[in-house]
This record gives structure tokens, sequence and C-alpha cells, in this order.
């Protein structure tokens, strides 16, 4: 019996990372969703508890209790026997930590929250609304942006070469949502280094295991 659970929602492309960083570093775990609130509600009393701000990834791991993806990922990452999920020369190691900054404060921001979620959850007439439209092209503008100065960081395979790491885990499982929204596979294809490491991620065993499912809603969206 394992004394690691993740606590979190399945198509939480964020708890996705944890549970991938978990399969990489091979260690059991135990992944529960229940009594999380659903995407858009209140959080639960039982989230609350372990995390005052009410969101989840929240790892487990007997007594001790952490929440924020980075911070587990690189608990994970440390505090286990097993592959490691990081680069070792310090200067990569830097690379590394600025490439999860950026995967947490920009580009879940703009893929996820701006850009996916807004999509996904739009009623017909809000799809309609020129002002949406007009927004929402804004947004992928952004977003090329974004890949655009991503791409280069991919061009020798993952961002440190054949080693597949922590910022990896966190920035593809929003190109698997991005892939899925009206012009993502478009934006994606804009980046072809990154566009060949999301055709690799999709085949990892992971990435295989945590595969979202995505919802009839989403996947006619796209």
């Amino acid at each position: 019996m394992t004394d690691v659970t993740i606590v979190g929602m399945p198509r939480s492309n964020l708890t996705r990372s944890v549970r991938i960083a978990c399969i990489e570093k091979e260690i059991s775990f135990e992944f529960t969703s229940r009594n999380v609130q659903t995407p858009g509600q209140s959080a639960t009393p039982e989230v609350l508890k372990h995390n005052p701000f009410g969101k989840v990834p929240v790892l487990m791991h007997g007594s001790f209790v952490l929440y924020e993806t980075a911070a587990i990922c690189r608990y994970i990452d440390d505090n286990f026997p097993g592959p490691l999920l990081r680069p070792v020369r310090a200067t990569k190691v830097a690379w590394m930590n600025q490439w999860i900054s950026l995967a947490m404060t920009r580009f879940d921001q703009n893929i996820i929250r701006k850009f996916v979620i807004p999509m996904a959850f739009a009623d017909h007439a809000k799809r309609h609304d020129p002002g949406f439209a007009i927004h929402m092209n804004q947004v992928a503008d952004t977003i090329r942006n974004d890949l655009a100065v991503l791409d280069p960081a991919y061009a020798d395979g993952w961002l440190f070469g054949d080693r597949f790491t922590l910022p990896d885990m966190m920035i593809m499982p929003m190109m698997h949502y991005l892939n899925a929204m009206p012009g993502g596979a478009e934006m994606i294809g804009d980046a072809p280094n990154v566009q060949s490491a999301y055709q690799r991620f999709k085949a990892r065993s992971s990435a295989v295991q945590t595969d979202p499912l995505l919802p009839e809603q989403i996947l006619k969206s796209a």
C-alpha cells in the first residue's frame, strides 16, 4: 500500500503534470478525485482542509501535505529514488527553473486559463459574438508568440536534449488541450520543434496512462 496520494481532477493539466512526474519517477501512488469540486464550483471543505486556496493538485506523503504543482513535482524528484526528472549542471538547473516559472505563470495562463477554458465552455451565442472572437484572436496571437519563443528550446528533442524533465511534464499537457481547440493544431504546427515534442509526448507511457480523454464538449469545439 502506497503512502503517496495525489488529490486532483483527471482533466486538470496541472494534476496531470504531477501524475506524470510520479509515473516517470517510478513511484507508486494513489490518485483520487473524491470530494474535489467540479470546474467552476466553490472549493469543497475537504480540499480547503489541505489547501486554504482551494486548488488542486495536492500531494499527501504520509502526514506531509503539499500544494502548488511546481513544488509538488520538485518534491517528488528530490525525495524518492528513481530516474532524475531534472538536469544536473547548475546552469541547466537554472534554465529548468526558468521554464518551470514560465510554464506556471505564463503558458498555463495564456493557453489554458485565457484560451482553452473560455473556448471549451462558450455556448453557441458566445461563439458567434464578434467581441468574443476578437478577444480570442488576440489571445491566440499571444500564444503564437509564446510558442515561437519556446520552439528553439525544443530543437534538440526535449528542453534538455533526450531527457524528459519536469518543465516538459508541465508544458506538454497544455499542448494536449491547445491541440484540441479551433486553430490550436495550426498554432502548434507553426512551432515544428514543439510539435515534434508533442507527438513524442503522446506516445510516452506516462502520457497514455494519464490521458484525460477529452469530453465531448471539448471535442466538438475542435
